[in-house]
């Protein structure tokens, strides 16, 4: 049995597949099998699978008929051997001491279930995730980890390893009805079940998605998305109460959530524009979908999240609208605080002192309790 099982799903990549292929290959460590899974692809790609796997005692090709990328991972971990499990893009790359640094942060403890490496972020320029090498021990580590670092930023199952056993014991799979988003609810139902976390400093990653048929070049159907939303919010309340994630504490989760609401709520917008209908649909999603205890807890009042909805201006008007009726503090503060302004200076110019009277009474009706 191998230390370590690759999957690596596979769909029209006969362009960038053998980059890949050859930097997982290099590794330097080399207890580990490969695990191609050509997801029906209409090109070259699966002959090219194919051969290696004739060169390669490693490399093992599975063929099947096009079901996306989740199917292909599944497929993946069905026949998987080893006793770790990570995952590659058709078109990203790893250096060569991707493994290595991955196998020795899990070998520190035998509690350790899950491993982090660094990453790179190669598009219109380069940006580098890098981690301390550590470890988290414990519900108690665990919870501090994930509370006070930015580990749940990117919910990707690339750069990580898991445990398989965790994986078949739990009958954990990533869910064929999304395309969108699937890695972080894998994630999460994974997390909930760790035992402890290493983290190493090492660059071993580096994600692209240059391939043309990657799913950020195509729109979702709204339905997929409200799909999503609900499975990813109950499963990721399990996460916060699994590791007691109390106010503040769930920002990053909190965060995500409500990012892709609004990004539900906008594709409502393109399907149907500014008419009636939208609106009644865009509040019934968001009221059926909207966790108000996460927002509350860890974003009502947060200037991270002030600042990041201060730079979208669609985020704003999504904020106006349907977030109104939540009594955002803030906004309702600064708002309140404007027109009075305002009134006041206004009021000023018009009533002189022969109107003080007037202008006494009014200056207290402005300076009443704000109204919620």
């Amino acid at each position: 049995m191998p230390i370590v099982s690759i999957i690596v799903p596979v769909y029209n990549a006969e362009g960038f597949i053998s980059r890949g292929i050859n930097s997982i290959l290099a590794q330097s460590f080399k207890d580990f099998e490969l695990i191609l899974v050509d997801d029906g692809s209409k090109d070259g790609s699966g002959a090219i699978c194919d051969e290696y796997a004739a060169r390669d005692n490693r490399v093992r090709v599975i063929h099947q008929q096009n079901a996306g990328v989740s199917a292909a991972r599944n497929a993946g971990l069905m026949t998987a051997q080893g006793e770790w499990v990570t995952f590659v893009d058709s078109d990203d790359l790893v250096t060569d001491c991707f493994l290595e640094s991955l196998v020795n942060a899990v070998s520190l403890d035998d509690q350790i279930d899950l491993a982090y490496c660094g990453y790179g972020i190669v598009e219109s320029a380069i940006s580098l995730k890098i981690y301390k090498s550590a470890t988290y021990i414990g519900d108690n580590q665990i919870h501090d980890v994930l509370s006070q670092t930015n580990l749940l930023y990117r919910c990707s199952p690339w750069a990580k390893l898991f445990r398989r056993s965790i994986i078949v014991d739990h009958s954990l799979c990533f869910d064929t009805n999304l395309s969108i988003s699937e890695d972080r609810l894998f994630m999460y139902h994974y997390l909930v079940h760790v035992r402890g976390i290493a983290t190493t400093s090492t660059i071993g990653y580096l994600y692209g998605s240059f391939s043309p048929t990657s799913l950020k070049h195509k729109r979702v159907p709204t339905e997929m998305l409200a799909y999503r939303q609900q499975s990813i919010t109950g499963t990721a309340n399990d996460v916060v109460q699994r590791f007691k994630l109390g106010k503040g504490e769930a920002y990053l989760i909190a965060r995500h959530l409500n990012l892709i609401l609004l990004e539900l709520i906008r594709n409502v917008y393109q399907e149907f524009g500014l008419s009636k209908k939208a609106v009644i649909r865009q509040e019934e999603l968001f009221d059926s979908l909207f966790d108000r205890k996460l927002y509350q807890d860890n974003l009502e009042n947060d200037n991270r999240w002030r600042s990041l909805l201060s730079q979208n201006k669609h985020m704003r008007l999504m904020l106006n609208r349907q977030f109104g009726k939540l009594n955002f503090k803030w906004y309702c503060d600064d708002l309140n605080l404007k027109v009075r302004q305002l009134a006041y200076n206004v009021l000023k110019k018009r009533w002189s002192a022969p109107s003080k009277n007037s202008f006494d009474r009014t200056v207290t009706i402005i300076n009443q309790p704000l109204k919620r």
